[in-house]
């Protein structure tokens, strides 16, 4: 297993604006949550999967660390190496902050496509190369926020995640982001401003949240 994902070991959501804004995206697509398989790439406590199975989704889970997330059936597995085997095809997979540390990210969206049912959804969250602190700290020699890591194998601005999954065989049904400045985490009253705005242009989110349809 990658040991670089060992910082992740007791990992739990820092920041619900990413997992509400998901939801939201899966609920304007679906005609209803109850009774959909969901799967959750990285599966943590807080995570969508922790949310919508109070709305009746059936959830699985898998992650390369050991998980136990109440009401969620999770494999651990690394995803480096594949994804493990499951019994139903999935009306949603959602990898949150997840692609980023796998070695090969077309290798993941083409499995996780496979894995999908017609029409199924691939939602994915990843941070993003140009948010925009990040183009200000590069313009001045700075290392960007977020999009960086030693942990971290890829990094990402809309136009490269949108590339890799058309490619792929997903159109993009939806897209936004989670803030463009700070989130509500830090201010309540401005954060949820500066949420807003991550919605109307998602190109200088610190996040990027796409919702991708198979094609």
């Amino acid at each position: 297993m990658d040991s670089r994902q060992d910082v992740f070991e007791n990992f739990e959501v820092p920041d619900p604006i990413r997992i509400q804004k998901a939801a939201r995206l899966v609920r304007a697509q679906l005609s209803s949550v109850r009774g959909i398989a969901l799967l959750e790439c990285g599966v943590t406590k807080g995570g969508l999967a922790d949310t919508l199975k109070n709305e009746g989704a059936r959830c699985f889970g898998v992650d390369i660390n050991p998980r136990d997330v109440p009401g969620v059936a999770i494999q651990q597995a690394d995803l480096n190496l594949g994804f493990p085997k499951f019994d139903a095809a999935f009306d949603v997979i959602f990898a949150g902050e997840v692609m980023e540390h796998l070695f090969d990210d077309e290798k993941f969206v083409q499995s996780a496509r496979a894995l999908l049912k017609p029409d199924g959804i691939l939602m994915l969250t990843v941070p993003n190369l140009v948010f925009s602190m990040n183009r200000l700290r590069m313009l001045f020699g700075m290392t960007p926020l977020f999009a960086y890591a030693l942990y971290h194998y890829h990094i990402y601005t809309r136009s490269t995640l949108e590339d890799l999954l058309r490619r792929n065989g997903f159109e993009i049904a939806d897209f936004t982001s989670s803030h463009v400045l700070f989130s509500t985490r830090r201010n309540k009253r401005f954060g949820r401003i500066f949420e807003i705005l991550g919605d109307l242009f998602p190109s200088f989110g610190a996040h990027l949240i796409v919702c991708a349809k198979k094609i």
